[in-house]
């Protein structure tokens, strides 16, 4: 079990900046991240954030330490809470904004106009830019001086670099975000916070399951996606599928319940096969393009869900991009507001 000792941390950094002047190379890494980069666009979103998004401002429990995190390299314990984070996945910023922390550093948007997601510029304070997700900037890292790094699998390539900098705790990329909040609330000192942001999503979900289930009856909603390689579309298994037709209760078309992936592609052709009543087109300014040839076609025209203004167009970068309490709540508030009729 690895201990936080600052003697230590000092020495690490000293070693790793000599390293990093002299041989400081990409950390690159082609992960399994299926999102694409996508622009967030500067309309607000289709209703206001939520008392679900965040915690009341709250000191940290200081009797919640010292505590031990097990994360994908093993254990490590925080013996107080951390005063400098760094993070190398946006997901992570959106969780601990939820808290009423920020970051000391983060790598950028993905496919943002904006250094850090705009949904969450106003409440970023002195918020050090760390390169990108696929590419750390691990002398900004050395210089930025962190306590403590989260990093998830996805950057798996350059963790023995990063690791050297501070003590890093790696997350499954995959992992639920509610197993995500649970671990900030600990590095944070707040997990009743923590509770509290969940119990507040977990309540307002369930009002607007039941709200959902009596307004749409037996109808099915499909979440798809024109790219240029072809249309996807997005399943139950996929973390946005999930918020959708787990949280929200919202019915899988047949077609899409029977595949077992998160995703899959299909061909123009094939759109109708899907057998949705409603659908969430899912649009972004690097498939932009895609998205007016599919609304050009005789195909997209046809369908019955088209033509009585049942599709719901969508931002991907908000839908896909983040994965956390607050970009989660913006995406239950737009899909209830569309299914629902509501403002």
């Amino acid at each position: 079990m690895k201990r936080f000792r600052k003697s230590a941390q000092f020495a690490i950094g000293f070693i790793c900046l000599a390293l990093l002047l002299t041989a400081c190379g990409s950390g690159s890494n082609e992960g399994k991240n299926e999102s694409s980069p996508s622009t967030i666009p500067a309309a607000s979103p289709s209703s206001s954030p939520t008392e679900a998004q965040s915690a009341p401002p709250a000191s940290e429990d200081k009797g919640a330490f010292p505590v031990t995190i097990t994360h994908m390299k093993g254990e490590y314990t925080l013996e107080k809470k951390p005063e400098v984070i760094a993070v190398l996945d946006t997901k992570f910023v959106d969780q601990l904004i939820a808290l009423n922390e920020q970051p000391a550093g983060s790598v950028t948007a993905a496919g943002s106009d904006t250094d850090f997601p705009e949904y969450l510029s106003d409440r970023l304070e002195n918020v050090k830019v760390l390169g990108t997700r696929d590419e750390p900037n691990l002398e900004a890292l050395v210089a930025l001086g962190p306590d403590l790094i989260l990093m998830t699998d996805f950057q798996e390539k350059v963790y023995d670099s990063v690791s050297k900098i501070a003590p890093t705790l790696v997350l499954d990329f995959y992992e639920d975000w509610r197993a995500t909040l649970e671990t900030m609330g600990k590095i944070t000192g707040k997990q009743a916070e923590a509770q509290t942001v969940q119990q507040a999503y977990e309540e307002k979900t369930a009002k607007l399951k039941q709200q959902l289930a009596d307004k749409l009856g037996d109808d099915t909603v499909a979440l798809i996606r024109p790219r240029t390689e072809g249309i996807r579309v997005h399943t139950s298994q996929h973390r946005t599928g999930s918020i959708l037709y787990t949280d929200l209760g919202l019915k899988v078309p047949e077609s899409v319940a029977a595949v077992d992936d998160t995703a899959y592609e299909i061909s123009l052709e094939a759109v109708p096969e899907i057998g949705a009543d409603h659908y969430f087109l899912l649009s972004d300014a690097m498939f932009a393009e895609a998205v007016k040839e599919l609304e050009s076609t005789k195909v997209w025209s046809s369908l019955e869900p088209v033509k009585s203004n049942r599709v719901y167009r969508i931002d991907s970068t908000l839908w896909i991009a983040y994965y956390g309490p607050i970009a989660n709540n913006l995406i239950v508030d737009q899909a209830a507001a569309a299914l629902l009729g509501q403002p």
